[in-house]
């Protein structure tokens, strides 16, 4: 078989299941998030299975089914807690009255209004920095966006029971057969491609187990540090656990995340002290807030991230940066939130396929 035809071979099942995961959206989209369940989970049945009570050991459905238990525990828990505080977060937003936040704001809004002016920082004559907050404000705390995103949740909603029932039935299997979904996924391509295929699943699953792992852990880090943080800075634990929850979860988008979680953070801070005075209470509390995050951050840059990425990504910081940037641009936030991964599958298996290209042995020379 000459080369050109083991190519052919190799790239037509990849875009048959490309063309499946097109046109089966949300069935994939279940089957994505069985596999991480399954991957998160997987080292607490690999732990279970190896106690023993005397010669009685627990059977592997048995530990898969105790694990998926326990992780949807978790998961209900979370939203339990943190579905009421944001609710009542975006109550309080929902009846802000705008005017009264731009008045309480109109002081330091002209001064960057007559700083702007002096420098001739826009090109624009007619623009304005009090039009241009007044915009803002109304856009970020108005009621039509919130009732918006409660639509959209609202409608979510209906398909919570068919996504549980299908996302644990497959998790459940995942976990109990080990080589469940790379038994299958093997069927789509060439025996002689089998060896291969099997290796790089192996490297794939080492790498992406670590990853979500690592980052199951982080987010959890992240969220009680900053909830910590920002309630000793005198923020409401409501409010405080809010922008905590939003920091932890945008922290999984690396370099970027952190910076979108801190402004959301100032924004929300700004909103829930608008009766303070500017300068005498209002400013203080913004860089608390943001000393308080940094702080976290820091942790994050010194403990969490290199023991996550030193171990599953193993890729330059300019090129996971570069990475993000292009998958936000092609993706929005669940293309950089998705970058990371989906750029080690495909190092993982350039390497496999691709090892006598220069540019991939580069790219991949850190992977074990």
């Amino acid at each position: 078989m000459n080369r050109s035809t083991r190519i052919i071979l190799f790239i037509l099942p990849i875009l048959l299941i490309a063309l499946a995961v097109w046109q089966l959206g949300n069935v994939m989209a279940y089957v994505l998030v069985a596999f991480i369940i399954s991957m998160i989970g997987q080292p607490l049945v690999d732990v279970m299975q190896k106690i023993r009570i005397r010669k009685w050991h627990f059977p592997r459905w048995l530990c898969s089914l105790f694990t998926l238990l326990i992780i949807w525990v978790l998961i209900i828990f979370f939203f339990r807690f943190f579905i009421p505080l944001l609710a009542k977060e975006f109550q309080y937003f929902s009846s802000l009255d705008i005017q009264s936040v731009l008045e309480n704001l109109r002081e330091p809004i002209a001064e960057l209004e007559h700083f702007v002016d002096e420098f001739k920082l826009t090109g624009d004559e007619e623009f304005t920095v009090e039009a241009w907050a007044t915009e803002t404000i109304t856009s970020v705390m108005g009621l039509e966006r919130i009732t918006s995103f409660a639509r959209g949740v609202a409608g979510t909603v209906g398909n919570i029971f068919v996504a549980f029932v299908v996302i644990s039935f497959t998790s459940f299997f995942f976990m109990k057969e080990a080589r469940l979904f790379e038994n299958s996924l093997i069927l789509f391509f060439p025996e002689e491609q089998e060896q291969k295929i099997r290796n790089a699943l192996s490297s794939i699953s080492r790498f992406l187990k670590r990853y979500f792992i690592g980052v199951s852990l982080q987010v959890t880090g992240i969220i009680l540090l900053n909830a910590v943080g920002l309630s000793i800075v005198g923020l409401d634990f409501s409010t405080a656990v809010t922008i905590a929850l939003v920091s932890g979860v945008l922290n999984v988008i690396p370099y970027v995340g952190p910076l979108i979680g801190l402004l959301i953070g100032l924004t929300i801070g700004t909103a829930v002290s608008i009766p303070m005075d500017f300068y005498t209470e209002l400013l203080p509390r913004l860089v608390f807030i943001i000393i308080a995050m940094e702080i976290t951050q820091v942790i994050d840059n010194i403990l969490f991230q290199p023991l996550i990425f030193a171990k599953s990504v193993k890729a330059h910081p300019l090129e996971i940066f570069l990475v993000i940037i292009s998958a936000g641009t092609l993706g929005g936030v669940v293309g950089m939130i998705l970058a990371v991964p989906t750029y080690t599958v495909i190092r993982v298996v350039a390497k496999e396929f691709l090892s006598q290209s220069k540019l991939v042995q580069k790219l991949t020379e850190r992977l074990e």
